[in-house]
């Protein structure tokens, strides 16, 4: 997945303007891939989202000062989405190559880990859509994100930023 790119970067201006730009674009980007990501069958913006997570977490790593409180409560919860996504990616890579040596003849004790594995992933699935859920509440952290990079940025219009589709 290509990173989408940052408009109106200016060198001279302060890391707060900046960073401000930066995050607005990388959470919109990790915010796009909702609702699809949500659905069960839809590794691919799964693995893309947990890209776009870890995009934003390490740039929050490098600014989250710039955000207040919001800046180090984001970096965590990017953290927390790129784990449980991960984990999710672990076992789509991982069951399909159990699955071939499968093909090839029965063995009891590997159709036990692909049938934990697949248990694992819609453990992990559940795990996801809540904490996606939690996330995007009323208020929830990504808006709280929002609002603080858009203002750092030195605009209340974080879609003016290009951030948003």
């Amino acid at each position: 997945m290509k990173a989408r790119k940052v408009k109106g970067l200016d060198p001279g201006a302060p890391l707060r303007e900046n960073a401000g730009r930066i995050v607005c674009v990388r959470l919109a980007e990790l915010r796009s891939f909702l609702p699809v990501a949500l659905e069960e069958d839809q590794v691919s913006a799964q693995h893309d989202m947990r890209i776009a997570a870890k995009r934003l977490r390490y740039v929050l790593e490098l600014t989250e000062d710039c955000f207040g409180r919001s800046g180090g409560e984001s970096r965590k919860q990017a953290r927390q989405l790129q784990r449980v996504l991960g984990d999710m990616h672990d076992c789509d890579v991982l069951m399909p190559l159990l699955e071939r040596r499968l093909a090839r003849g029965p063995d009891r004790g590997l159709q036990l880990i692909v049938s934990r594995l697949e248990a694992r992933r819609r453990e992990l699935l559940d795990d996801f859509r809540a904490l996606s859920a939690e996330q995007e509440r009323a208020e929830g952290v990504w808006e709280r994100l929002d609002r603080a990079a858009a203002s750092a940025a030195g605009t209340n219009n974080a879609a003016s930023l290009g951030n948003r589709g």
